[in-house]
C-alpha cells in the first residue's frame, strides 16, 4: 500500500511538470517608438527687423522742353542701415508654408556725388519704405527655406547741387517691386529668428530742376541690396505631435 501511494505522488507530480512545460511562453511586447514633434508654421506672427541696405543710383540730364538728352550721365553709390517691424501669417500645407507679410521701416540711406572742379552733384537720402509680399516655403520641422516678392514703396530725395552753394530738394514716394530669399529658425514653439537678403527695385523717374539747373531735368533709376536679420512671435497653434 505505502509503495502504490508512493507510486501515485511520483505520477502526479511527474504530470504536473509536464503541464507546466506545455504551457506558452510569456509574449515580448515591444516599447513603443518615441514621440516626434513637428513644428507648425501655421499662424498669425509679428516682429521686427534691422538690416543694412547698398545699391546704385545714376543721374541722367535731359533738357526739359524737349526731353531730348545731354551728354551728362553720372552714377554713384548708396547705402545705410534700415529697421522697423514686420506682420504676417503663414499657412502649412504638408511640408509647404504660404505665406504674406508686410514691413515698414525707418531707413538712413545715402549717397551722391560732386564734380570736380565745378561741385555740382546730386545728393540722396531715403529715410522710409515698406513693403507687402506673399511667402512661399519649404519646412523642415522647425527650420523654414523661404522666397519672397512683392510691391514696396519708399519716401526719397535727390537733392540738386550748383557749384556747392545752391540746394534744390525734390522728395517723392515711389512704387517699385522686391525679391529675395530666407531663412527662419523656430527656437521655441512660438518664437523664430531669421537671416534674409532682398534686392529692391524703384524703377526710373524724372525731376525737373527749378532753381539749381532751370530748363534741365534729370533721371534716376535707384536700386537697392538689403540683408536683414530679425525675430518673430507667431500666435499659431502649438507643436504637433507625431507618431
Amino acid at each position: 500500500m505505502k509503495k502504490l501511494a508512493i507510486a501515485a505522488a511520483a505520477l502526479a507530480i511527474g504530470t504536473v511538470s509536464a503541464s507546466a512545460a506545455d504551457l506558452a511562453a510569456r509574449p515580448y511586447t515591444k516599447a513603443p517608438a518615441p514621440i516626434a514633434a513637428v513644428y507648425n508654421w501655421t499662424g498669425f506672427y509679428i516682429g521686427a527687423q534691422v538690416g543694412y541696405a547698398w545699391g546704385d543710383n545714376s543721374t541722367r540730364e535731359f533738357v526739359t522742353a524737349t526731353g531730348v538728352p545731354t551728354a551728362f550721365n553720372q552714377g554713384f553709390n548708396t547705402d545705410g542701415f534700415v529697421g522697423g517691424g514686420h506682420v504676417g501669417y503663414n499657412w502649412q500645407v504638408g511640408q509647404f508654408v504660404f505665406g504674406l507679410e508686410g514691413d515698414v521701416e525707418g531707413a538712413d540711406i545715402n549717397g551722391g556725388y560732386r564734380l570736380i572742379p565745378s561741385l555740382d552733384g546730386t545728393d540722396f537720402r531715403l529715410d522710409a519704405q515698406a513693403s507687402i509680399r506673399g511667402r512661399l516655403g519649404v519646412a523642415f520641422n522647425n527650420s523654414l527655406l523661404y522666397v519672397t516678392g512683392g510691391a514696396a514703396w519708399a519716401d526719397m530725395e535727390h537733392t540738386y547741387v550748383n557749384a556747392n552753394i545752391l540746394f534744390e530738394t525734390h522728395s517723392t514716394t515711389r512704387t517699385g517691386w522686391t525679391v529675395g530669399a530666407g531663412w527662419e529658425y523656430g527656437f521655441t514653439p512660438n518664437w523664430s529668428a531669421r537671416l534674409e537678403y532682398r534686392y529692391t527695385d524703384f524703377g526710373t523717374f524724372r525731376n525737373a530742376s527749378v532753381f539749381s539747373f532751370p530748363g534741365f531735368s534729370y533721371e534716376h533709376d535707384p536700386v537697392f541690396h538689403t540683408v536683414r536679420g530679425g525675430i518673430s512671435y507667431r500666435f499659431g497653434g502649438p507643436v504637433v505631435a507625431r507618431y
